[in-house]
């Protein structure tokens, strides 16, 4: 009877051993990387697709899911940022809070304001953010931006704490954050948020092309409030809850993330390769990537030159449009506009010996 008892404790203890390993932990490992590059679907947002349902050991199959569009984020090393952007985010003497780890593109976009009726009389570009992954917390510490050619830092005064580091299941998400932007004579637009959610679950998650990542899922829900003041008018304030669904493993960025307003998805993007995608052809791929190259203006005119702020003489490029099809190549920091109609497209550059290659997108008006 006692044999039987310890034999059945014994493979109780085993089994509690195993399913604590069977569950993910997230570490500062496991985030984006300097230098990486993370291929991103966006999805079809179907409003009945079930991105609630959770649990432990859970297994989430969206591997019939499509894609629209895809884009390659790639992130670079805080050394690698713009000049001014290193006084506030790579200076461990004088502003040791805000030092960050890596910058890439994401989190912060004006786009909105067009959405408003709202036309910047300044052109802005090259919107950056600023991470810290090597803490007890993977945070953001603030944003850049190029601001008629010249690239302006702004730290958060309340820093977003994303998650906790390492990173577990039924862990609390409970953080604030809050910035403001000020261009002179132009706008004013501060913002304040909270980030309220947790762990709700961990297992198997499946993608399309037979991908299969073991996760975190992540359930945040996040509270802004927008004041928005035009140079002479009166403060404009707008007030957004929305819901993120995150399923984070080891691959850098979410392998899949799904917004929510009001209980109806409105945002849909996973990690990886699109269904029954050649991984050689890379047509198409909208590049996304941290640069110290800048294009002024952007938004252009048809006929208008493009000034490449970083480049010299000996600087190559090539423009291509949205499915690769190369429109014009040449060399030096002026291009002209005269063959484009209006539309998006890359600009491609290279040094003389066709290193440090970077990307960045143009529209053209």
């Amino acid at each position: 009877m006692k044999t039987t008892q310890y034999i059945v404790s014994l493979v109780s203890i085993l089994f509690v051993v195993h399913s604590n390993h069977a569950q993910t932990t997230i570490n500062a490992s496991d985030l984006p990387q300097a230098g990486g590059s993370y291929l991103i679907q966006t999805s079809t947002a179907d409003i009945t697709g079930d991105y609630v349902s959770t649990g432990a050991n859970y297994v989430w199959d969206f591997s019939t899911l499509d894609s629209n569009s895809e884009t390659l984020v790639e992130f670079g090393g805080i050394a690698e940022a713009p000049a001014l952007a290193q006084f506030s985010f790579n200076n461990a003497w004088t502003n040791p809070d805000y030092l960050c780890d890596i910058f890439g593109p994401g989190e912060f976009d004006l786009a909105f304001l067009s959405e408003l009726g709202i036309d910047l009389p300044v052109t802005i570009s090259n919107m950056m953010s600023y991470y810290q992954t090597s803490g007890s917390s993977y945070n953001l510490a603030g944003i850049s931006m190029n601001l008629e050619g010249f690239d302006i830092p702004i730290e958060y005064s309340d820093i977003d704490e994303i998650y906790t580091l390492p990173l577990n299941f039924q862990d609390v998400i409970s953080s604030t954050s809050a910035y403001e932007v000020d261009i002179p004579s132009v706008l004013n637009y501060a913002t304040s948020a909270t980030r309220e959610g947790s762990v709700d679950g961990w297992g198997t998650l499946l993608l399309p092309n037979g991908a299969s990542h073991e996760v975190l899922r992540i359930s945040t829900t996040i509270t802004t409030h927008d004041v928005l003041t035009q140079a002479g008018g009166e403060p404009f304030e707008i007030d957004r809850i929305s819901t993120v669904y995150t399923w984070l493993g080891d691959g850098g960025l979410p392998y899949l993330e799904a917004k929510t307003i009001f209980g109806t998805t409105y945002s849909l993007e996973y990690q990886g390769e699109a269904p029954n995608q050649d991984s050689s052809n890379t047509d198409g791929i909208t590049v996304l990537t941290p640069s110290g190259l800048v294009a002024f203006p952007n938004p252009a005119s048809s006929g208008e030159n493009i000034v490449l702020s970083g480049a010299d003489q000996e600087t190559t490029w090539e423009i291509s449009d949205f499915m690769g099809k190369i429109i014009i190549s040449g060399m030096g920091p002026i291009i002209s506009t005269d063959l484009f109609s209006p539309g998006s497209y890359i600009i491609s550059t290279s040094s003389e010996k066709g290193l440090n290659t970077e990307s960045l997108r143009v529209i053209i008006q």
